[in-house]
């Protein structure tokens, strides 16, 4: 009995230590969080799910999205922008930075030519990201796909750019403008909501199904999209299974003023001319760039669609 006596007093002993060490290093995490954030320093979980300190409030920053993009220079950050990538068309400014790369095929080298404090990248940028950070420069992932993401992605950026109360005012302005489209459109019946098809490419047939942003900017409009009860992104489709299901409306992005010749190509389609869009003449082209991409100008997209699906409320 003695010896188990003892074997039991060593295992207790040997818990206790562990678990004083244990938190010793936990405590030495948090006092050292806890020290970068007086030291003016900030510690954020970006939306990879990494752990990212920016040390300092960044003064020289890289966007490598378009729609990262469109967030710093409706922050009121493009004096702050040094560089973006060539798909980076909007604001028009934005047009006049120096450009790293493609938005798939960033240099890292012209990167690190421009000094940069801060760079924002997408899911997409993985490799790239593990590259920046060996190379010691601050990178944050902000990525979204919903509009809840795109809240998020702006207060991560105001965050550790040190202009909360900016994100915070454009977050607030954007939900007063899409509270009001909703507050106009929430008195239709379900019944009586206009069924919407977006066609996103049109050799193969393509659209946008529950995933897609697109999808969510349809339904805060107070639509029904038609391919909303697809799981993919960018489902193909066949314009068989388009007429089929009968749209009210059709929306296609308008490339370079190409709209006319994609609406006679798509009302010449067999079978179309008994869709009621086709019929009513209710075929839009809307910018591809404000629909498709998860940026400040949503609320624009949902204002717009609001207009066109129905036009005497608006």
């Amino acid at each position: 009995m003695m010896i188990k006596e003892q074997l039991l007093i060593v295992l207790l002993i040997l818990f206790v230590l562990i678990a004083a060490v244990g938190c010793s290093e936990l405590n030495e995490v948090v006092e050292q969080e806890e020290l970068l954030e007086t030291n003016g320093a900030v510690v954020v979980s970006d939306q990879m799910g990494r752990k990212v300190i920016v040390e300092d409030v960044p003064q020289r920053i890289i966007s490598l999205s378009p729609s990262n993009t469109e967030v710093v220079f409706a922050l009121g950050l493009d004096d702050r922008v040094v560089g973006v990538t060539e798909y980076c068309n909007y604001p028009p400014e934005a047009l006049e930075k120096d450009q790293v790369g493609g938005f798939s095929t960033p240099s890292i080298e012209r990167i690190v030519e421009l000094e940069p404090e801060l760079i924002l990248a997408s899911t997409i940028h993985e490799e790239e990201v593990i590259r920046l950070e060996e190379l010691g420069l601050p990178v944050l992932v902000v990525e979204s796909s919903t509009l809840i993401d795109l809240y998020t992605s702006i207060s991560l950026v105001a965050e550790v750019t040190g202009i909360v109360d900016d994100g915070e005012a454009l977050i607030d302005s954007m939900r007063k403008r899409i509270n009001a489209v909703e507050s106009i459109v929430a008195g239709i019946d379900p019944e009586d909501k206009v069924r919407v098809y977006y066609e996103v490419y049109s050799d193969p047939l393509m659209s946008a199904g529950k995933g897609a942003f697109i999808n969510e900017i349809i339904s805060l409009a107070g639509g029904v999209n038609i391919f909303a009860d697809i799981n993919e992104n960018y489902p193909t489709i066949s314009a068989e299974v388009v007429a089929e299901r009968q749209p009210d409306i059709i929306l296609f992005p308008d490339y370079h003023g190409t709209a006319d010749f994609v609406i006679d190509g798509m009302t010449a389609r067999p079978g179309w001319e008994s869709i009621p869009a086709v019929r009513e003449n209710r075929v839009y082209a809307i910018s591809d760039d404000t629909f498709a991409r998860p940026g400040p100008r949503v609320v624009e997209a949902v204002e717009e669609a609001a207009e066109i699906f129905y036009p005497e409320l608006f």
